[in-house]
């Protein structure tokens, strides 16, 4: 800590740790276009990287060219950028100033440096922010800012779907020190006072927080799941994939769809483009995508590489011929595999380190709902929409509510009530197997559809509005009992053997079905077999 008349200026660091098997400055850095000066005044020993003398011109002065009066070239912005290196305790430090960022090696950085230093030191009752993403629904990443000093119970964050990003606290107050902020993810920044001579001291004293472990009985969940981002570890993860792939090894690695699609408009999938020319066949359209399918096609399963899963595209074909979308077939696949005794899951392109004790407490929730005793009809090769429609047909005890929304929230959002409701009871939500996102909505949609049947009249009365005579409520004005109805999520799979889903899907699974409970539904699950 700097103490309050210490001598130096107040700046706001940004400080880079060095993973540890980098002994040389040229080994992790590009700085041959700057000048370098050694500095070893104040007792450290480090090594300043400048350039100055950028000039730059806004691109609002172009607005007003011609103007009398006013010369845009005149108007020039002028910059530098520095970097100051030093080692300490066998570890090398960046402190950068400007942007120099890009002339670290990216694969050289220490992932999450800053996160836990910003953990460790910033106190547990003075948060200021906090960014995350959240795992049921891949790529959704928000950030929430605190007007005042709260506790992480303060900001909007489930430790079961949330992966926490980066942190921004206040150091606790300590008579006569300055209150530092401490905020970081990979790098971490610090607002303090510095002079020469500090720097190897900031340096021990955020090297020592990133040693420590305090942080794990604070926020015991931060580790279950993280975002590998460490370019060495995801290339031995890739070639690991490929090496499993090309073995026929792929009991836990499958292609989905990756995001939400409206299953009605789709004509199939390719795993090659239409011809342009007519008179040429096009591709074997697939209901569904398939890793096996996908290698019989390509033929690629002897020689495949990397490039081929990142490049080759998998193609989602319309019924009105618009323009095919495409995925990368990295994007659609799913995985789990073990790499130096961790456990790690690919999903939507990217690769994450899960904490072994927790997949073992997923997979054993997941186990532990109950399999539905409802017998439907095989799909076949129908889409969800052409299968659900045809349902009542043999099967009159159910009640076709797909695609039939009712409006909350004042008419601001719709849900449907459920896909398919029996006269015991039952709202089943169905939906065609895919990756996480799209399984993740469906799970979400049972939870919110759940809690308006439950609380809202209006919700009712519109659903009763859309039901059969034969299936309609016997009296909407009045709050259900939820433990007299069963919320059953089924999911269409032609994967032989019992429903298998991905990993991320089952802890979104989780966090709805303890939701449900929660409002005393009855919660089971089913496969719809092709």
């Amino acid at each position: 800590m700097t103490t309050a008349t210490g001598q130096g200026k107040k700046l706001r660091l940004t400080v880079f740790l060095m993973k540890d098997d980098y002994k040389n400055v040229d080994e992790f850095l590009q700085v041959a276009q700057l000048q370098k000066v050694t500095v070893t005044e104040g007792g450290t020993h480090g090594t300043l990287y400048f350039k100055s003398g950028f000039e730059s011109r806004p691109p609002w002065a172009a607005v007003f060219e011609g103007v009398p009066g006013f010369n845009p070239k005149a108007i020039v912005n002028r910059g530098s950028r520095a970097l100051y290196v030093l080692k300490v305790d066998g570890r090398w430090f960046c402190f950068t100033f400007g942007y120099t960022r890009h002339l670290i090696a990216e694969s050289a950085v220490e992932r999450n440096f800053g996160l836990i230093v910003a953990l460790n030191l910033g106190d547990p009752d003075a948060i200021k922010a906090i960014d995350k993403t959240n795992i049921s629904h891949v790529g959704l990443q928000s950030r929430e800012q605190a007007g005042r000093d709260v506790g992480f119970d303060g900001f909007e964050f489930d430790t079961d779907i949330d992966l926490l990003k980066s942190i921004t606290a206040k150091g606790p107050v300590v008579k006569g020190d300055e209150q530092e902020t401490y905020s970081g993810r990979d790098s971490v920044s610090v607002y303090t006072r510095v002079d020469l001579g500090t720097f190897a001291d900031i340096a021990k004293r955020l090297y020592k927080a990133f040693q420590s472990t305090a942080y794990q009985k604070r926020y015991p969940w931060v580790d279950k799941i993280t975002q590998e981002r460490d370019s060495t570890i995801v290339a031995k993860l890739d070639a690991a994939l490929v090496i499993a792939i090309g073995a026929g090894a792929v009991n836990k690695i499958w292609l989905s769809v990756p995001e939400i699609i409206a299953w009605e408009e789709v004509e199939g999938f390719a795993y090659r483009i239409r011809s342009p020319n007519p008179k040429k066949a096009g591709p074997a359209l697939y209901p569904d995508i398939d890793l096996e399918g996908w290698l019989q096609e390509t033929k690629l399963q002897a020689s495949l590489t990397l490039n081929h899963l990142s490049h080759r595209k998998i193609f989602q074909c319309f019924k009105d011929g618009r323009e095919p979308a495409a995925w990368s077939v990295y994007r659609c696949l799913n995985a789990e595999l073990d790499l130096d005794g961790k456990k790690y899951i690919l999903n939507d392109g990217d690769w994450y380190n899960v904490d072994s004790n927790y997949v073992t407490d997923v997979d054993n929730f997941y186990q532990s709902i109950p399999a539905s005793a409802l017998a439907l009809p095989n799909y076949g090769t129908k889409t969800e929409p052409k299968y659900l429609k045809g349902i009542p047909k043999t099967h009159p005890q159910f009640a076709v509510m797909d695609r039939k929304n009712v409006m909350i929230g004042g008419g601001k959002s719709r849900v449907e009530f459920c896909d398919l409701y029996s006269k015991n009871k039952d709202m089943i939500h169905v939906k065609q197997y895919g990756g996480s996102s799209l399984l993740s909505h469906l799970f979400s949609q049972a939870v919110v559809s759940a809690d308006c049947f439950l609380h809202e009249i209006a919700f009712r009365q519109d659903v009763n509005g859309l039901l059969p005579p034969a299936f309609k409520f016997a009296d909407p004005t009045k709050a259900p009992a939820p433990s007299a109805y069963t919320v059953c999520v089924a999911i269409m799979s032609k994967v032989p053997g019992p429903l298998e889903i991905p990993f991320f899907s089952k802890v979104s699974l989780k966090h709805a079905v303890r939701a449900l409970q929660k409002m005393n539904f009855n919660v089971t699950k089913l496969k719809i077999e092709r």
